[in-house]
C-alpha cells in the first residue's frame, strides 16, 4: 500500500481513517443496519450538527458491539480447537496431468511414460492422519503407505510455548526444530486464553466512540439534496450530510481519543494482560512473558503512536459522510482522509442482501469487498484489488452454499460448499504467464477453480477438495475425519541432545544425515516394493543403483 510509481510519494496517513472514526472502520460496521430518525423533526429540534453526531455515535457503538462479538467468536473458536481430543483422518487423492500440459512440456519420448507411471503411483498412495490435542499442545502423525511396502511417518509436535518439532523416524533419529515462537507467544493456546471482560471492554470502547461523536460538534456541517454514491455498480440517492474537520480539529480529535485510551484503566489492563500476544501479532519484540506492561510504558506507546502520525503538520483532514433517504434511513456511509499528498476514502453500503465496502486512495488504488446473499447460508463473496500499476485489477470470487455451523466433537465446525475462483477481467495473469516463459497450457491459469465441500455424516466429517486448472491438471482429495473426546497423552518435549536446530551451524551436518537416512530407507523399501521400483526404473534408475549407494553410506 505504501508503494508508488516514481515521483508520486505516498505520505497519506491511511491508518488515520480507522483512528479518527474510532472503530467504525473495523469489521463492526456490518451490523449498523438502518437508523430510523425522523430527520426533519430531529433537525428542527437539534440541528444538523447534533443529528450528524447521533448518526456517528450509533454507528460507532454498533461497531463496538460487533468488535466484542468477533472477539467472543474468535476466542470461542480457539478454545474449541484447544479442547482435549483425538482426531483420526484418512486421505485419498487423484491427480491427473492434462494432455495439453504434457504436449507443451515437449518431453522426450522416453520420459512421457515415466511421468504417467509416477502419477499412477502417487494416486495409489494412502494417507492417514492422527491428531492429539491436550493442554500441552498438539501432536500430528501423518503416515503414507502404498499398496506394497512403503511406510513413511512424519510427526509434528507443536507445544503451547511456541516450539514446533518435526520428526521423521524412518529417516532420522533427531527432531528438527521447525519453529520457535516462544518470544511472540502466538499459539492457538494463547489465543484461547485472552483475558477480558466483554461488558467492561465494550463500556471502555463506547467511551471512545462518544469522544469521536462529540468531537464532531466542531465540524463544518453541510447538507445537500439529490446526491448519489455508487459502490460496486449499485447507486443510492438521497440527502448527503457531511461533517468536515480541519487539520487542527482532526489532530485534536485523535489526541482526545488517545488521551482517553491512555487514561482508561480497563483498556490498560486489557492490553497489559495480553501484551505478549498483541506484540506477537504485531510482529514486534515483546517483553518477556513474565513481565507486564507498566501503566507508564502503556502511555508512552500511545504517545509515540500519536506523535508519529504528524497529523497537523501533514495537513490531515477528516470527513464523515452519510447518505440518507427521505424517511431518514442510512443508505450509505463514507469516510475521507486527506493530506497534502493525496486522499483516502472508504465507502460502504449495507442492505439485507448485500454488504459492500470500497477503499480507495486517490480513486486509483485500493480494494472492493462485497458479500451478496441470495438465500440463508448461500451467496457470493468478491474481493477486487485495484492498483494504478500492473496488475491493475485482480481478485477472487467465493461462491458459497449451505454454509452453517454444526456440532462436531463437543464443539462446532463449518460445513457447506465453497468454490474459489480468480477474478481477472483484464487477463493480467495471462500476461505474466506469457512473460515468464511458462508452457502455453498455463495461459488459462486465470480460469482455475478450487472447490471445497464439507459435510457431516453422523459422527464423521467429510471433505471433498477439487482443484481444476484448465489444460494443466485436475486434482481431487477426499478426507474423512472422526474422533473421540478425552485427554490423550502427548510426548514431552525432546531432550536438547535429540534436537537439531536448522538455523544454527549444525544444520549442514543434519541435512547430510537426513539425506543419508533417505537413501538407506529408499534402498530397503525398493527391495520389497515393486510399484515404487517401477517408478524409478521408468526414469532409468534401477533399484540396484540405490542399494549400492546405500551400502557405501553404511560403510562410511
Amino acid at each position: 500500500m505504501n508503494g508508488a510509481g516514481p515521483g508520486k510519494p505516498r505520505k497519506i496517513k491511511i491508518a488515520i481513517i480507522a483512528l479518527v472514526s474510532v472503530f467504525v472502520l473495523l469489521a463492526g460496521v456490518i451490523t449498523v443496519g438502518k437508523l430510523f430518525f425522523n430527520r426533519d423533526f430531529m433537525q428542527l429540534i437539534q440541528g444538523k450538527t447534533k443529528y450528524v453526531q447521533n448518526i456517528e455515535l450509533a454507528t460507532a457503538q454498533s461497531s463496538t458491539k460487533q468488535i466484542i462479538s468477533l472477539l467472543d467468536e474468535s476466542v470461542g473458536l480457539a478454545q474449541s480447537y484447544n479442547k482435549p481430543k483425538t482426531l483420526n483422518s484418512t486421505l485419498q487423492y487423484n491427480v491427473k496431468l492434462q494432455d495439453q500440459l504434457l504436449k507443451d512440456l515437449n518431453l522426450p519420448a522416453e520420459q512421457s511414460p515415466a511421468v504417467q507411471k509416477t502419477m499412477e503411483y502417487l494416486n495409489s498412495l494412502n494417507m492417514s492422519v492422527k491428531t492429539l490435542v491436550n493442554e500441552n499442545g498438539t501432536q500430528t502423525s501423518l503416515t503414507v503407505t502404498d499398496p506394497s511396502a512403503l511406510k513413511l511417518t512424519v510427526n509434528s509436535l507443536a507445544y503451547n510455548d511456541g516450539k514446533t518439532y518435526i520428526h521423521i523416524p524412518e529417516l532420522l533419529d533427531k527432531y528438527l526444530l521447525a519453529e520457535d515462537q516462544a518470544a511472540l507467544q502466538v499459539t492457538p493456546d494463547s489465543l484461547a486464553k485472552i483475558k477480558y471482560d466483554p461488558a467492561t471492554l465494550q463500556a471502555s470502547l463506547d467511551k471512545l466512540a462518544a469522544i469521536y461523536a462529540n468531537s464532531l460538534s466542531a465540524a463544518e456541517i453541510t447538507a445537500e439534496n439529490d446526491q448519489s454514491i455508487t459502490v460496486d455498480g449499485v447507486t443510492v440517492q438521497g440527502q448527503r450530510l457531511t461533517a468536515s474537520l480541519t487539520a487542527p480539529q482532526t489532530a485534536a480529535m485523535v489526541k482526545a481519543i488517545a488521551e482517553a485510551a491512555k487514561n482508561d484503566d480497563y483498556l490498560y489492563t486489557f492490553v497489559s494482560d495480553n501484551y505478549s500476544l498483541f506484540a506477537g501479532l504485531a510482529g514486534t519484540d515483546a517483553q518477556a512473558s513474565s513481565e507486564k506492561l507498566t501503566k507508564e510504558n502503556y502511555g508512552k506507546l500511545i504517545d509515540e503512536l500519536f506523535t508519529s502520525l504528524n497529523l497537523e503538520e501533514d495537513g490531515v483532514t477528516f470527513s464523515a459522510v452519510s447518505y440518507l433517504s427521505q424517511n431518514g434511513d442510512l443508505l450509505a456511509h463514507s469516510y475521507e482522509s486527506q493530506d497534502n499528498t493525496g486522499k483516502a476514502q472508504l465507502n460502504y453500503m449495507i442492505t439485507d442482501e448485500k454488504y459492500a465496502v470500497e477503499f480507495l486512495i486517490d480513486q486509483e488504488t485500493g480494494f472492493l469487498f462485497t458479500n451478496t446473499k441470495t438465500a440463508e447460508g448461500t451467496g457470493k463473496i468478491h474481493l477486487d484489488i485495484r492498483s494504478d500499476e500492473d496488475p491493475k485489477n485482480i481478485g477472487i470470487n467465493v461462491d458459497y452454499s449451505g454454509c452453517k455451523m454444526v456440532p462436531f466433537l463437543d464443539s462446532e465446525t463449518l460445513v457447506g460448499t465453497y468454490t474459489v475462483s480468480l477474478y481477472d477481467p483484464n487477463h493480467e495473469i495471462g500476461k505474466y504467464v506469457e512473460e515468464s516463459g511458462l508452457p502455453a497450457a498455463f495461459n488459462q491459469l486465470d480460469q482455475a477453480s478450487f472447490r471445497v465441500e464439507t459435510s457431516l455424516n453422523g459422527d464423521e466429517l467429510n471433505d471433498h477438495i477439487q482443484l481444476d486448472i484448465p489444460n494443466v491438471l485436475s486434482a481431487l482429495v477426499v478426507q474423512k475425519t472422526s474422533g473421540t473426546i478425552g485427554n490423550p497423552s502427548i510426548p514431552s518435549q525432546p531432550e536438547p541432545g535429540l534436537v537439531a536446530d536448522l538455523s544454527k551451524d549444525e544444520s549442514g551436518e543434519v541435512m547430510n544425515d537426513l539425506s543419508i537416512g533417505w537413501i538407506k530407507f529408499l534402498a530397503e523399501t525398493l527391495k520389497k516394493d515393486p510399484e515404487l521400483a517401477a517408478v524409478f526404473a521408468a526414469f532409468g534408475i534401477p533399484k540396484e543403483q540405490i542399494e549400492i549407494l546405500a551400502a557405501y553410506y553404511a560403510q562410511a
